[in-house]
């Protein structure tokens, strides 16, 4: 793998390992104040997936790209859970997701791109 590709999907790996530990921790927070909880189930089942979602940016799974493009209405409603049921921190949450992570792939969707024709660039 050359600097460039090392670069995108260490960032990446390294943006969602960050995402899952801040939903990780939302959602206990929102838990134990049984009036969020709601919004705390939703927040460690993200963080549940955003563990999985940076060990497979690391294996330059095809369609990585695609996913990440379709990933705004999930994450909309996630934002829209947390703004009404979860509190700004969730929020806070949401918008590093739109912005820092999937906004992270969409403007280096290119060298994601040629990942995706060359696995091989992400090992």
């Amino acid at each position: 793998m050359n600097n460039k590709h090392k670069q995108c999907v260490d960032t990446l790996a390294g943006r969602e390992q960050i995402a899952a530990i801040v939903w990780l921790i939302i959602g206990i927070l929102q838990i134990c104040t049984f009036i969020f909880s709601i919004a705390g189930a939703w927040n460690i089942y993200a963080s549940i997936t955003r563990f999985r979602q940076a060990k497979l940016v690391k294996s330059g799974y095809p369609g990585l790209v695609n996913s990440y493009d379709k990933w705004l209405p999930r994450l909309i409603v996630g934002l829209l859970i947390n703004l009404f049921l979860g509190g700004v921190i969730g929020a806070a949450g949401s918008l590093y997701d739109i912005f820092f992570v999937r906004g992270y792939v969409l403007d280096n969707k290119q060298t994601f791109a040629e990942i995706e024709a060359d696995p091989y660039l992400a090992q």
